[in-house]
Order: structure tokens, then sequence, then C-alpha cells
């Protein structure tokens, strides 16, 4: 008997030493972080958020609040929408805490374009580009350097970007709303200085047409009409809208129309269409209009663009 109570002290001694020895070695948390600062999810969807502590060798547990449980729920990271609205997903861990700032929209599909290949973009936001960056064979995007935006003698003014953009991200968009000069236009300029490999590897689109599709994010609440330009060897025109697009003697013809209920609607029109109307990357010009636009000439008229780019189809 006296043996054993030895025997328990010697264990009891070790492990109390053994469990002194881990407790002063654990790292403290010195904070924590989520892979968004702000999202959003459509309604009864749902998306993951990523939540690291800090420092990388410390460890503890993460626990997960929704500001509003009517609008989003949380569990674990994986954030629901509710209802449409905005809530605040908070990470804690210790006394350290992380926010995400959730905004839930109107569920639609549009994500299906970011399941395909070979991306040609010319406007996209910079969470969505993030998530398609090893499709990407060029971006056209503007930069200020060498790729820019220009509006045609002043005839657009800048309309407001406010609220989930194409993807659901609150980032910004290509707004233009038509002057008071009796006409409009404005292009996505690429300087061939600098962009060369870009702009050669457009060829294997009209070489290859076939799934290619040129995607337009729009929305409006007006009726205009609108023309899109097309640069290549040879100058492609085409009207978005109930009719053809009026440009003096010349009138484009109508190849899609979309809802004007002010919310994001969805365009793809094949690149074989635009071949058979003349399109081909084989002779770029000097420094093309990638994509251009015009909107009439009645001022207040607003167009509203975003996630432009072309794309295979799987």
């Amino acid at each position: 008997m006296k043996t054993k109570k030895i025997l328990f002290l010697c264990i009891s001694i070790t492990v109390f030493l053994f469990s002194s020895c881990k407790s002063d070695t654990e790292t403290a948390i010195t904070g924590i972080t989520l892979d968004e600062s702000t999202w959003s999810v459509g309604v009864g969807d749902s998306t993951t958020l990523i939540a690291s502590i800090l420092p990388a060798n410390a460890t503890g547990t993460v626990t997960w609040t929704s500001s509003n449980k009517a609008i989003a729920t949380v569990n674990n990271g994986i954030v629901k929408g509710v209802a449409l609205g905005t809530a605040n997903i908070v990470a804690s861990a210790g006394t350290f805490t992380a926010t995400c700032v959730v905004t839930v929209i109107k569920s639609t599909n549009y994500t299906a374009s970011l399941k395909g290949s070979n991306y040609y973009i010319i406007s996209m936001d910079t969470i969505t580009s993030k998530t398609i960056s090893s499709k990407i064979v060029a971006d056209l995007r503007t930069d200020e350097i060498n790729k820019f935006l220009y509006v045609w003698n002043n005839t657009y003014t800048a309309g407001p970007t406010t609220g989930p953009n194409f993807y659901g991200h609150v980032e910004s968009w290509v707004s233009l709303v038509v002057g008071t000069v009796g006409w409009s236009g404005a292009g996505f300029n690429i300087k061939t200085a600098g962009n060369e490999t870009a702009l050669a590897s457009l060829k294997a689109i009209t070489d290859f047409p076939d799934k290619y599709y040129l995607h337009i994010g729009i929305k409006s609440k007006d009726n205009a009409v609108h023309a899109i330009l097309m640069d290549g060897q040879t100058t492609v025109k085409f009207a978005i809208g109930s009719t053809g697009f009026v440009d003096g003697t010349a009138t484009y013809p109508s190849l899609s129309n979309f809802t004007r209920d002010g919310e994001w609607n969805e365009i793809e029109i094949p690149m074989t269409t635009l071949k058979n109307m003349g399109l081909t990357y084989s002779n770029l010009i000097t420094d093309p209009n990638i994509f251009a636009v015009l909107s009439g000439g009645v001022a207040g008229k607003t167009l509203d663009l975003d996630a432009v780019f072309i794309y295979k189809k799987p």
C-alpha cells in the first residue's frame, strides 16, 4: 500500500512538470485576421470566410458571430445569405476580433461565367479577378500607364457607382452619363507599346472562335440603345437595345437587349458571330480601342458596364 502511494506521487510530479513545460512554450495570441474585409453573397447562397490567428504558431479557438442573423448567418466561417441587406460577420480569438462586412444581394447564376478558361479581361473588379487569376491570358484593364478609358471630347460624365457590382462586390464599375453636346463616345484604348504580347494573344480568339464569348455586365433604367465597337483589322459595330443604333447615315444591328430594371443583367455574344461580321485580331491597328461604346446624344442617358471580357466556355 505504501509502494502504491509513492508511485502515484511520482507520476503526479511527472505530469505536473510536463504540464508546466508545455504551458511555458505556448505562444500568446496577438491578433486575428480575415481573408476579406468586405464580401457579398446571394440570398440562399453560401460563402466561406477564412480566419487566421496571429502569430502563425499561436493556437486558439475562433468563434463566429453575425450582427444580424436575419440578414446573414455564420457557422464556423460559412456565411449564408438570408435576406437582402448588410451584416457584420465577426471572428474572435481571445480578446481579438476581425470583421467582414457582408452584403446579401439578389441571387443570380452569374458566377457561371467564371467557370470557363482563357480570359481576356477588359473590365473586372480586383476581388473577382483574383478568383480566376490562373486562367487570365491577357489583362487589358485600364492602368493609366498604357491602357486607358478615354471619354471622347467630354461627351460622357461619370455616374455614381454605389452598391454591389456585377459579381456582388462593393467595388466600382464604369458608369457613363451622356452629356449635352449631342453625341457620346468612349473607348478602352490599349497602347501597342508595352502590350505587344497581350495584343498578339488575341489572334487565337478569331483564329479559333468556337466556344469563345464576349461577356458584358450591364444595367440601366432608361431605354437608350447603345452601340459597341470592337476593334481589330476591321471595326465591327453592333447595338445593344430593342432596335439598331443609328449613327448618322449608318445603322448598327442589335445583337442583344436587356431588362431595364436598374439591376445587373448579363449579355453574352458568340465570337463566331462577331468574326462573321468581320472581326479579326490577326492584324491589330496601332493603339486600338479594344472595346468602345456610343450612347447617342440624349443628355442624361446612362450606361453602366462591368465584367467585360472575352472567355472560352467549358
